[in-house]
């Protein structure tokens, strides 16, 4: 059996453990949300970038009716 002392320390480890962890897991989500956010403004610029490709595009030469 562990002595309280012995207990108490075990508690205060895994209490930091625990502290070091939440950390670590709120920057990664606010990590994640800046990656969302970057993730729309690419997917808004490549849609932009289409659209006027299509809107460049040279017209197909017509064949021309045969007389």
């Amino acid at each position: 059996m562990a002595t309280a002392k012995q207990l108490e320390n075990i508690i205060k480890r895994k209490t930091l453990k625990v502290a070091k962890c939440q950390k670590e897991i709120k920057a990664e989500t606010s990590a994640i949300a800046k990656l969302k956010g970057e993730l729309v403004i690419a997917k808004k610029k490549e849609a932009e970038v289409k659209a006027k490709a299509k809107t460049k595009a040279k017209p197909k030469a017509k064949a021309k009716p045969k007389k």
